[in-house]
C-alpha cells in the first residue's frame, strides 16, 4: 500500500505481472535417481547428483535477481523418498552463527527451506534445514524426526542434503505425475553483503505463497552427464541472459574509461594500476565473447567484478586528470 500511495502503482503492477509470469513457467524436471545420494552434506562429488541437473538464478523477495550469494539446487526420487542437494555461495561461513538445535526455530538461522505441495490442493509442508543441519518445519506440521538432513562446510560455500520420505507427505509420485512447490534459503550472516531472503520460484513478500510456486515435474531414470548439462543450461537460460545483459552494459564503460587509462598507463605514477586496469577490461571483453560458453559459475563473479571494475576506473580517470590540471 505505501507503494501505491509514493505514486509508483505501474511500476508495482509491473513488478507482480513480472514475478508471477516468471513463477507460472518455471518447472523442475526431477529424475529418478540411479542411485540415492550418501547423506552427508556433500554434494559436489557424490556420483547421485552429477546426473542431476542443478538451477540456480535465486531472486530476493519481490523480483530481481540476488547478488552477493547465489544458491544452487538438484532434487530427485526414488520409490521411498524425496532428495534435495543444495550448495549456498557463502563468503561469511566463518562467521556463522548457529545456535539453533533440532525442532528449534530453524528459520532464523542462516539456512534452507523447501516447500511442498504434493498434489492439487494439498497441505503444503516447509522444511527447514540449518547451515549446521539442524532440522525443523512450521507449515504442515512435519516431524522433523521422521526426515534426515546433512550439511558439510567449505572455505566459501556450504551444502545441505535432504532426505524426505514420502510416507512424511502422505503422497507418493507417479512417474509423469507432478507437484507444486519451492526452494529458498535464510541469509542472516551478511557481513560480505547477502539479501535476506532469496528463492528459486519469485515470490513476492514471504516464502510461503503457494501461488507463486513453481512445478515439479516426477520423471524416469536420469540422464547422462552430458544431456544434465543441455538441461541445466535450458533451465537456467533466463539467468545467464541476465549476467550477459548486465556484463554487456559493464563492457560499455570502456568507451569512457580505456582511453584515459591507456594514457595513464603512459605516467610512472599511475603506471601499474592502469596497466591492470586496462588487462582487466581486456579479460572482460574476451568472456563477453565467449558468455554461452562460459560455465554460469564462472561467468557470475566476471559479471560482479565487472562493477568493482568500472568503479576502480572511474577512481583512477579523475585522480589522473585532476593530477594532470594541477600538474601535480
Amino acid at each position: 500500500m505505501r507503494s501505491l500511495a509514493s505514486g509508483k502503482p505501474v511500476l508495482l503492477l509491473l513488478a507482480l505481472c513480472a514475478t508471477t509470469a516468471a513463477a507460472a513457467g518455471m518447472s523442475y524436471p526431477c529424475y529418478e535417481a540411479a542411485s540415492a545420494p550418501v547423506m552427508d552434506g556433500v554434494v559436489a562429488g557424490d556420483p547421485a547428483w552429477q546426473q542431476i541437473p542443478a538451477v540456480t538464478g535465486f531472486s530476493k523477495l519481490g523480483n530481481g535477481y540476488t547478488d552477493a550469494k547465489q544458491t544452487w539446487v538438484q532434487a530427485c526420487w526414488d520409490d521411498q523418498a524425496f532428495y534435495i542437494g543444495v550448495t549456498c555461495e557463502e563468503p561469511d561461513v566463518g562467521r556463522l552463527q548457529l545456535q539453533v538445535r533440532d525442532g528449534g526455530p530453524t528459520w532464523s538461522d542462516d539456512g534452507v527451506e523447501v516447500f511442498l505441495e504434493p498434489g492439487a490442493g494439498a497441505q503444503v509442508r516447509q522444511f527447514v534445514v540449518t547451515a549446521g543441519g539442524a532440522r525443523g518445519g512450521f507449515e504442515g506440521a512435519p516431524d522433523f524426526r521422521r526426515y534426515q538432513a546433512a550439511a558439510h562446510a567449505e572455505a566459501a560455500t556450504y551444502s545441505l542434503e535432504i532426505r524426505i520420505p514420502f510416507e512424511l507427505l502422505g503422497a507418493t509420485p507417479g512417474l509423469g505425475g507432478w507437484w507444486r512447490g519451492n526452494f529458498c534459503r535464510n541469509i542472516f550472516t551478511t557481513t560480505s553483503g547477502g539479501d535476506k531472503f532469496t528463492c528459486w520460484a519469485p515470490l513476492q513478500t514471504r516464502f510461503l505463497e503457494p501461488e507463486h510456486f513453481a512445478t515439479i515435474e516426477f520423471l524416469g531414470p536420469a540422464p547422462d552427464p552430458a544431456r544434465v548439462s543441455v538441461i541445466a543450461e535450458r533451465l537456467n537460460r533466463p539467468y545467464r541472459d541476465d549476467l550477459l545483459r548486465r556484463l554487456q552494459a559493464a563492457a560499455a564503460g570502456s568507451l569512457e574509461y580505456v582511453p584515459a587509462l591507456t594514457e595513464a598507463s603512459q605516467d610512472p605514477r599511475f603506471h601499474p594500476q592502469a596497466r591492470g586496469l586496462l588487462r582487466r577490461w581486456r579479460q572482460l571483453e574476451r568472456a563477453l565473447r565467449q558468455g554461452d560458453r562460459t560455465p554460469l559459475a564462472q561467468l557470475r563473479p566476471i559479471q560482479k567484478g565487472a562493477e568493482v571494475l568500472t568503479q576502480e576506473s572511474y577512481e583512477l580517470k579523475y585522480t589522473y586528470l585532476i593530477a594532470t590540471v594541477l600538474g601535480d
